[in-house]
């Protein structure tokens, strides 16, 4: 999608279908639509997307706007190519109209293809992360969500007062406390329940679901259908645990110490041997780390890091213990100096 008017972007026009624009730039694409009878048809065309929606199910829902964007703005072409060119022709548009057509749009290109409930029952919401980095985002009920890489959930508040969590993949959660309403995070073949506190749950893609507790207290729970049974183990802070899909089992494990550093960009090693440390890195920054020496594995280590990248890391151990490391891409190669004579 591409503006013939130098002065109007497509940087500009994704802030006015998303309703982000200020009066001054609302004015500016106003003014773009009634120069050229070719940009007020490419709005009719976008009007017309939003009546087609009208007869969809389900309607939209609330999304990440931004992450929609980025959606949007690559498909967009292939919608255009696929309208009718016939379209009626209307004088005037609304702005209000015009955050209606975008919200349509962002539906039709697979935002709610994910959500399969009635709308009307509950407070629905929908995020998924389909880039590269962390997405934070607010829940409707005020709690925190962090989702990593290619993560997705569903929220509802439900009518028997309960905020239901479906999880694919992984999310920290900071949960804004409530007695009255239970929050609950399913993922395949368990979950979490809490009322309000800070946790991970990563579902792995052999069905286990790894948990670990960042503060406060939660019930980790899983139906056993050799026993007709649901299973109970409660977790409190700095504690991990695991569902484990083979044994049909719930696990008390430690607390892997990295487990928010996708999160937080926080590590912190307490004396803990090198060799560990180093798988910790390689999980951490998704790096590889060769260290031959027995010597130098054996060793122990005592540190934090907050927001440092994966050299600065290695630096840090190296002048620490007085090694020398190379890199190329990568990969990071460790050794005493007498050992690289």
């Amino acid at each position: 999608m591409k503006s013939d008017n130098q002065h109007i972007d497509d940087t500009l026009l994704a802030k006015f279908l998303l309703g982000e624009t200020n009066q001054k730039e609302q004015r500016l694409i106003i003014d773009w639509i009634d120069e050229k009878e070719e940009n007020r048809k490419h709005l009719d065309q976008l009007e017309n997307l939003w009546l087609e929606s009208g007869k969809l199910k389900p309607r939209p829902i609330p999304v990440n706007k931004k992450l929609a964007w980025s959606i949007l703005s690559k498909r967009m072409d292939e919608h255009e190519a696929s309208l009718s060119p016939t379209i009626p022709k209307h004088s005037k548009f609304k702005i209000a109209i015009y955050t209606s057509i975008a919200a349509s749009i962002l539906a039709l290109i697979g935002i709610f293809n994910w959500y399969t409930k009635d709308t009307d029952q509950s407070d629905q919401f929908l995020l998924a992360n389909n880039t590269n980095e962390t997405l934070k985002e607010i829940l409707p009920d005020g709690s925190e969500i962090y989702l990593n890489e290619s993560a997705k959930i569903s929220y509802e508040s439900t009518d028997k007062n309960q905020r239901i969590v479906n999880l694919e993949g992984e999310a920290f959660f900071n949960v804004k406390r409530d007695t009255s309403q239970p929050f609950i995070v399913h993922a395949g073949i368990g979950g979490v329940k809490v009322l309000g506190t800070s946790f991970q749950v990563k579902r792995k893609k052999n069905g286990d679901i790894a948990v670990d507790v960042s503060s406060g207290k939660v019930e980790l729970f899983r139906p056993n259908k050799a026993k007709t049974d649901t299973l109970h183990l409660i977790l409190i802070k700095d504690e991990g645990g695991l569902i484990s899909n083979e044994q049909d089992t719930i696990i008390r494990v430690s607390s892997n110490s990295s487990a928010f550093f996708w999160v937080d960009k926080r590590l912190s090693f307490r004396n803990k041997q090198l060799k560990e440390v180093f798988k910790v890195l390689e999980a951490c920054y998704d790096i590889e780390i060769i260290s031959d020496d027995p010597k130098i594995n054996a060793k122990y280590y005592t540190s934090s890091f907050i927001d440092n990248d994966a050299e600065e890391v290695i630096k840090v151990i190296s002048d620490t213990y007085k090694l020398s490391y190379t890199k190329e891409d990568n990969t990071f190669t460790l050794f005493s100096p007498q050992t690289n004579e």
